[in-house]
């Protein structure tokens, strides 16, 4: 596993002395892992899919303004009131088959989770 921190002291020495700095940290931000599943293999026409997409932080590190997209296929449509971030509905932006929501933060070392339901329209 890669460190989450840099730890760093200086020191100095002289014929009679050593002298130690204080400890200096930096935090390392690691990219967010993130993972999509659906409900169904396969579905017809008409069919409710629902995705449920986890996006982990695995740094130290808390992560702001998190912008979350997911393009929808042509077939499909959103199904409005659908989506869902941590259990709380939320309403995104939708542009060019798009959605788009900021998260506003996730935690170090915890995981958001956004839900979302498409109907198949063709």
């Amino acid at each position: 596993m890669k460190r989450s921190r840099v730890c760093n002291t200086a020191q100095v020495k002289t014929s009679c002395h050593t002298s130690v700095s204080n400890d200096v940290e930096t935090l390392v931000k690691k990219p967010l892992h993130i993972c999509k599943k659906v409900d169904k293999e396969e579905a017809c026409q008409g069919e409710t899919l629902t995705y449920t997409i986890k996006i982990k932080n695995p740094s130290l590190v808390k992560e702001t303004q998190v912008v979350f997209s997911d393009y929808m296929d042509e077939n499909v449509e959103y199904v409005e009131d659908s989506f869902y971030v941590n259990g709380h509905e939320q309403t995104p932006a939708i542009d060019n088959h798009t959605l788009y929501y900021v998260i506003p933060s996730i935690d170090p070392m915890s995981t958001a989770e956004i839900v979302f339901q498409v109907r198949i329209t063709e």
